[in-house]
């Protein structure tokens, strides 16, 4: 199982990617789409990694749930307020803003998980795929959020 959620993540992160680096290379119209599109599919994967909470709710007994950091009610309020936030986000006026207040919201939500899903009772690390998802997307988000001096490094002049 540990290899499918790895390779799946892999997959998660090739929009981000794909998206970020369309911004850099495509024309300034699918450059705009890009950043559009990029800032929708980080706020639904926000909403995803916010569900992982309500997943540990509903898949663990109360006793489990007593190993963890934070109670279920926390949890809950955790992964449905990550929705709202992400999606605000994404329907923020500018794109430099949007990304980076997701970027942000990324970050945060690593660190919520860090605190509460340090030990899941689960067989391997959840917690080192979660790293290296957040700091490739988040990274993608970075490279995506530069692009807005795009018109600056190629001269710009008309």
């Amino acid at each position: 199982m540990r290899m499918t959620a790895y390779l799946l993540a892999l997959g998660l992160l090739l929009p981000f990617w794909g998206l970020a680096a369309l911004t850099w290379i495509g024309s300034p119209f699918w450059a705009s789409h890009a950043l559009d599109a990029l800032s929708a599919y980080a706020a639904v994967m926000l909403g995803f990694l916010g569900a992982i909470h309500w997943g540990v709710v509903m898949a663990t007994t109360p006793a489990e749930r007593a190993l963890l950091a934070g109670d279920a009610r926390h949890r809950l309020a955790w992964g449905a307020l990550l929705v709202p936030l992400a999606w605000i986000s994404a329907m923020l006026p500018w794109a430099v803003l949007s990304l980076s207040m997701l970027f942000l919201l990324l970050l945060v939500s690593w660190q919520v998980d860090r605190r509460w899903l340090d030990n899941l009772p689960v067989g391997w690390s959840y917690q080192w795929l979660r790293r290296w998802f957040t700091l490739l997307a988040a990274l993608a988000l970075l490279v995506a959020t530069s692009s807005w001096l795009r018109p600056l490094v190629g001269g710009g002049g008309a």
